[in-house]
């Protein structure tokens, strides 16, 4: 199978496809614990992670049959969807390791744009997700610099 991914998608899909899986298994021994104290308590990664994995759940892996653009995705569209979904979990760990809260990213509704990638760029626009990356490390990189310039302005 790498091989062959390899060959039609890009020689790291395999490195990319382990990754997405390890996070929903992350997620379900995570939502034992929420089932029985809540997700409160969880600290941010934890709670990156569970956002992260709703993301992946509902943006690449749940399939509208009805939908023109979602019916059947290129194996580079799911490539690229899976890239940027990294690229997003990634760059929110970083700032949840800098002390920012996850809910400060959440509002920011980055998480809701790439849910919505399957629908808001066609299977032949691959091209957008360069943009659409830029974007969301752009907003990303606005989030550390406010949190960066609030540090600075207390007494």
């Amino acid at each position: 199978m790498k091989e062959w991914y390899n060959d039609n998608a890009h020689p790291d899909f395999m490195s990319k496809r382990i990754r997405i899986s390890r996070l929903l298994q992350e997620e379900g021994k995570l939502l034992d614990i929420v089932k029985l104290i809540g997700s409160d308590i969880l600290p941010d990664e934890q709670k990156l992670v569970l956002e992260a994995a709703k993301a992946i759940r509902q943006g690449f892996l749940q399939q509208n049959a009805y939908h023109e653009e979602d019916t059947y995705v290129p194996i580079l569209k799911q490539y690229c969807m899976m890239d940027t979904l990294l690229k997003l979990y990634d760059g929110s760990l970083k700032l949840v390791s800098l002390g920012i809260p996850v809910s400060v990213i959440k509002k920011t509704g980055v998480f809701d744009d790439v849910i919505k990638i399957k629908y808001t760029i066609s299977n032949d626009n691959l091209e957008a997700f360069e943009t659409l990356n830029t974007d969301l490390m752009r907003i990303l990189d606005e989030i550390e610099e406010s949190y960066k310039g609030a540090e600075r302005s207390c007494p």
